[in-house]
């Protein structure tokens, strides 16, 4: 029986997006003959919590708790905000890639803001969660040695979970070591969602690269970032690379049940967290709205279950559109709103990125209306599973266009998506981690012990 240790910052009862996926490896990790305990914060520093989630965890999963010394997570977004340049959507940029343009009297910081800025990024490097590294390599050496862990996985993002797997691998040779990316880091994460100084991208290049060549495998969750590693790393065996999507849990939607309304509106659910960074901002789907004709806008409703990021509020409040915002819920809870919605919204401007909750999307058989490059990863599983529809996402013409007609269509009684369930089947979790136990062959480790036992058998058969 493998041994396992997952290294994540975010488990339950934090609430945050990378917690169903770790969830995910303690659940179904163990129907492949592993034995598995998780590394994880006293007190997750993130935006919301869910209690319930922890119902979740296996009576049998052990969960170890190291030390995070870290200022709560909206004392530290605020901070954060005041150094940050904020960059403005512009609305007027045609074709698939994104606008670079930021409002000048933003962009301005002072130099001594400027310089605070540059420190903390050099103290804080990768990321604020740096603080709990120390903490959480003195527990991951505790718990390797009294339950004798064999394997290694390690969550990212924070990106400084990659420095407790290099602490690991050099303490510890003998452990198989896989770095499971959330996010891709170098092309993705800096360039989209962080705002980096140069020398903190000069430091993660190096980060990244230490712990690739530390890890026995390196895996994540869109083909597009697997080939991308693969590239940076061309040194690497290419088996190194594995993908492993994000997925839904099944035991979730045994219940699912669509039903109508009384209402004669058309339904547009948004599940998760609302930002105004440039890959998941509403603002080009809220002007398309507002565009439509008055008679067809007022028969719209969006609702946004989720978070609201305080930069967004006024995005959502001052709009002619008709939107509610239900604001973060349970799971469970969220889903029964999802039964009564006509369309699934989904923002994600990056053509390499996946969005989590596409796959829950997938599960609920609900027509999804995708602001997505029409060829990034996520058209490509629309096209695959026949769920939905993509429009370019800075494109605000055609995604008034994409809406006029499913409006239409849907005022029409239209059957509007065929579901192809044998596709969207392999996007559960049972499957992914089926085919992630057969790739990195989990069960095989390198263990001393096992070397001498294979001599002393050697050596009382010769």
């Amino acid at each position: 029986m493998a041994r396992v240790l997952l290294v994540s910052y975010h488990f339950p009862p934090s609430g945050a997006i990378g917690v169903p996926r770790a969830l995910a490896y303690v659940r179904y990790l163990r129907l492949h003959d592993c034995h598995v305990s998780v590394l994880t914060a006293t007190m997750p520093q993130t935006p919301a919590y869910d209690p319930e989630l922890c119902k979740s965890i296996p009576s049998e999963v052990r969960v170890h708790r190291a030390w995070n010394p870290e200022f709560p997570f909206a004392l530290r977004d605020q901070i954060w905000k005041r150094l940050t340049p904020r960059h403005g959507v512009s609305l007027k940029a045609q074709g698939s890639s994104p606008p670079r343009t930021v409002e000048a009297d933003q962009d301005r910081l002072s130099w001594v803001t400027a310089r605070i800025r540059s420190l903390a990024q050099r103290l804080l490097f990768p990321d604020p969660q740096v603080t709990w590294v120390p903490f959480a390599v003195r527990k991951a050496v505790r718990v390797i040695n009294s339950e004798k862990i064999d394997t290694v996985i390690l969550s990212a993002p924070p990106y400084s979970t990659l420095k407790i797997g290099i602490a690991l691998g050099q303490r510890f040779p003998q452990l198989k070591i896989i770095t499971d990316f959330r996010d891709e880091w170098l092309d993705y994460y800096l360039v989209q969602i962080d705002d980096p100084t140069p020398r903190k991208v000069q430091l993660a290049k190096a980060l990244e690269c230490e712990a690739v060549k530390a890890s026995s495998y390196v895996t994540t969750v869109t083909q597009e970032w697997m080939r991308r590693l693969h590239r940076r790393y061309s040194e690497e065996q290419k088996d190194k690379f594995i993908y492993t999507p994000n997925g839904y849990e099944p035991k979730m939607f045994i219940d699912f049940r669509p039903r109508g309304r009384a209402d004669a509106k058309m339904l547009v659910t948004y599940f998760g967290s609302v930002h105004m960074n440039r890959v998941y901002s509403p603002k080009n789907y809220l002007d398309a709205l507002e565009t439509l004709p008055a008679d067809v806008r007022d028969r719209i409703e969006t609702r946004f279950i989720g978070r609201v990021r305080p930069d967004a509020q006024a995005c959502l409040q001052q709009t002619k559109a008709i939107v509610r915002q239900l604001g973060f819920m349970p799971m469970a809870k969220g889903l029964r709103y999802l039964e009564e919605t006509d369309f699934l919204l989904l923002i994600a401007s990056d053509a390499t990125s996946h969005a989590g909750k596409l796959f829950d999307y997938f599960a609920t058989a609900k027509p999804i209306l995708a602001l997505t490059p029409p060829d990034g990863e996520i058209a490509k599983l629309l096209q695959e599973t026949r769920t939905g529809w993509c429009v370019d996402p800075w494109d605000v013409g055609a995604i008034r266009e994409m809406l006029l007609q499913t409006f239409n269509r849907f005022k029409a009684g239209e059957t509007l998506t065929e579901p192809n369930w044998d596709a969207i089947r392999t996007y559960s979790w049972p499957a992914i981690f089926a085919n992630f136990v057969a790739r990195v062959d989990i069960a095989t480790v390198k263990r001393e012990s096992d070397k001498v036992e294979v001599s002393a058998k050697r050596s009382s058969t010769s």
